[in-house]
Parts: C-alpha cells; structure tokens; sequence
C-alpha cells in the first residue's frame, strides 16, 4: 500500500491548521458583529415592536385663519389652545345654539302644530321659504334652524315661547349669564346683524354655551343629523345639515354660521378616543373655518394622550413607624388614580411627597399617613392623601427578621460564588483559544 511521504502530511497539518485558524476567526467576528448590532439598537426594534409615532407639533407653531378660536375640553373645561378667545365678535347663525336649548327647555309639547306668522313669514336669507298660515310643527322649526339654519323658524320659535321676539332675546340674555357667558350680548334670535351692531359673544362664551347646550339630548341629537324631513302643511321638505365636517365620523355636531360682518364660524363638537373636544371658529374664509376647525381638533388628538398620572395601586413611597427603640416601614399609596390628557411634547408634570415623621403604631388601614401633591407645568393639579393598606398592631418580631437577614445573606454567598466559577471557566476557555490561534507555525 502506497503511503504519503511525511513532506505531504505536514503539509495538510499546515492546511487544516489555516482553516481552522480562519473559521475561528470568522466566528468570532460574526459574534462580536452580533453584539455591536444587539445592543446598538432599541429591543421593541429588534423584535419588531417599533410603532409609527405621530409628530408631536407645539402649540406656538399652531394658527388659523379665523381671527379668534378656542379648543376646550367638554368634560373638564380645559383649554387646548386659544386665540383672541376673549375678543367680541359677531357670531352669526351660532346664536341658533342658544335660541334651540330655550325654546327646548320652555316648549312642553314639540309635536304641536304652528301657524307661520307674518313677522315670520319669508326668505329672510334662508333657503326655506315660509308663508303666512303655514302649519309647521315645534320640533320641525328646531330642525330647520339647527340642522338647515332657518333664520324665520328662529323667529317663529321665540313668538311660541315669548309671544314677541324682544321678550325671548331677554331670555336669551339671562341664560348666557347663567351659564357664564358674561361678555355674550344677543340682540335676536337668528345671528343677522345688519342692523344690530351690538349683537356680538366671544369664543370663549360660546364654548360654555355649547358645553351646557349638549347635556340635552334633544339637542345633541339634532345638531348631530345630517339629513332630516320636515313638513310644511304636510308636504315633505328634505333639509341637509350646513356644517358638512358631519362627514368626519368624529365630528357630531353643532352649528355653522355666516354674515358678512361675521365671516365664516364654526362651533364643532368632536369624540375620539374619549376625549371630547368643542372647538370655535370665528371670522375665518369660506374654506378657512372647516381646516381651522380640523387643524385644531386633530393637533389635540394628535399631541395630547390620556395618561394615568397617578395609580393607586403603585408605591409612592414608604413611611417610618417608631415604638420605643424599635422602627419599620411600611408602604403608601395615593387614596385615588389620576388619569388626565397630557400634551407629549409639553407637560412636565412633578410630584411633591409630603409624610407624616411622629407615626406610632398601631398603623391603621385607609388611614392617611401623607399627602401628594401633583402639578403640571407648575400648576398645582391635585392633591390627595397617601394612605397604609395594612394594619400594623406591632413592631414585627427581631429573630424572624434576623433569620429572613441570614436567608438572604447564605443565597447572596451561594449566587456570588457561581457567578465566580462561571467567569472563571469561562476565562480559562477564552485564554486556550486565544493560545491556539496566536501558536507560530513551524516553517518546514
């Protein structure tokens, strides 16, 4: 049998040393690239959890074009964002707003039927004509005001409630104030204001009247109706709503108005994601108050998120107990959760920890051992107790404590000491590699 000479075996011992010695480098790179790439990036990145993120906008980058604007919170009053909100302004056929909750909370009996008053005769700027002797019932003149702003079913409701249109502004007047809208004077039922100079509200006003407005439900759902019937002498008249942002299934509602004094508004109720939202647009353009409206509604969506700022299952803090010459300490815990909208790229919000330093036991559960005091941008927000969930009647016992202690040290030796022959293996293994790999080669 024929053998290779020895030349040739020491040669292929070269060859898979080389080889070797080439793999081991490759793994080795490959792993450190591994390492680099692992902790160079976020883990929701690498597991594929990395979620598309709204850019947040600041409110000084945000205007309109209508000359005064207000985005309050329907539920809390908040303001997002105003401008010029307390400026007087002609408000147009939003003046219907108010003129629909006094005719709601006055008319007892909505499907009654009406006769047309001369002085509510006309077009009177409208798209519906009413005769004189028309028969129309309540609740349809609510509907052709609110839902296809009927300047004359305005006028026709006031004469119902008040018998003249004079009286029923005063009702109108009196309302405003009752809700808080103290810099609001109407003159009529309609918004027309060719010949009333002095019929003007602010931004802010009209946010309050709208926020007490849609507690009805009456109210809610009419102005919230993109298409309704009404009948006049039992003839069927199709109506479309004026304000077409109902399209937006987050838009429900309320009313549009426009003069030309008054330029185009818009007061709009908007839902999303549990947030409520009534936005003003006064004195903007034709196209101007529908991107107002929208620019507004969705930068509060967008910008702001409902956060639970405090959690009353979560540790505030811990308090001390003394008796004697002994001490322990227990935990505290705010006595409510706080969820608020909180703007992202905003808000700061702090907490001051303010607890009790002469505790003695017994410690008693619910009791208030504290209190925690939120502040938002350095608005003070909330303030609430922080309460113990336990009973303590006792110092605990010294030897169980003790015992747990020596537990607890015997498990941290144990821990201590595999750590140690891990890292020690570990070395001794590296160290072999690093030898073979660096070994010079014998020159043959």
């Amino acid at each position: 049998m024929m053998t290779l000479p020895n030349q040739f075996k020491n040669q292929d011992t070269i060859s898979l040393k080389i080889i070797f010695k080439k793999i081991s480098i490759f793994i080795i790179s490959l792993s450190i690239s591994f390492l680099v790439f692992y902790f160079s990036f976020p883990l929701s990145y690498i597991h594929g959890e990395e979620k598309a993120s709204v850019r947040l906008i600041p409110s000084s980058q945000i205007d309109t074009i209508a000359s005064s604007a207000i985005v309050m919170d329907y539920n809390t009053g908040k303001i997002y964002w105003e401008k010029n909100a307390d400026v007087l302004m002609y408000p147009a056929s939003t003046t219907k707003i108010i003129t629909a909750i006094i005719a709601i909370e006055n008319i007892k009996d909505l499907n009654k039927k009406i006769k047309i008053s001369k002085n509510a005769s006309g077009r009177n700027h409208s798209n519906i004509i009413f005769k004189k002797g028309d028969e129309i019932t309540l609740i349809d003149l609510l509907k052709a005001a609110l839902i296809a702003s009927t300047n004359n079913a305005a006028v026709a409701l006031a004469e119902y409630v008040s018998g003249d249109v004079k009286d029923f502004v005063k009702l109108m007047n009196e309302k405003a104030k009752e809700i808080g809208a103290l810099n609001t004077r109407f003159e009529n039922t309609n918004g027309l204001d060719s010949n009333f100079p002095f019929h003007k509200t602010t931004a802010r006003d009209l946010a309050e009247i709208t926020a007490y407005c849609l507690k009805n439900d009456l109210f809610r759902e009419i102005v919230s109706t993109k298409k309704a019937v009404i009948h006049i002498n039992n003839k069927e008249i199709n109506i479309d709503n004026t304000n077409n942002l109902l399209d937006y299934d987050y838009i429900k509602g309320v009313k549009t108005g426009y003069t030309e004094n008054a330029g185009f508004c818009l007061v709009a109720y908007s839902k999303k994601n549990g947030t409520e939202l009534i936005t003003v647009i006064l004195n903007s353009s034709i196209y101007g108050k529908n991107y107002d409206s929208l620019r507004l509604i969705n930068w509060v969506y967008n910008n702001f998120s409902k956060n639970k700022i405090v959690d009353s299952k979560s540790c505030a803090g811990s308090a001390v107990v003394k008796n004697n010459y002994t001490a322990s300490n227990f935990d505290l815990y705010p006595e409510k959760d706080l969820e608020m909208l909180v703007n992202n790229s905003e808000d700061r919000i702090f907490y001051n920890y303010i607890i009790q330093d002469d505790i003695s036991f017994p410690v008693k559960e619910g009791k208030s051992y504290g209190k925690l005091i939120v502040y938002v941008n350095n608005n003070k927000i909330d303030e609430m107790s922080l309460i113990s969930k336990d009973n303590i009647d006792a110092p605990p016992v010294i030897a169980k404590a003790e015992q747990k202690s020596a537990n607890e040290y015997d498990a941290n030796r144990i821990e201590k000491f595999l750590i140690f022959l891990l890292s020690f293996y570990f070395l001794i293994f590296t160290i072999i590699i690093i030898k073979n790999l660096v070994k010079p080669e014998s020159n043959y």
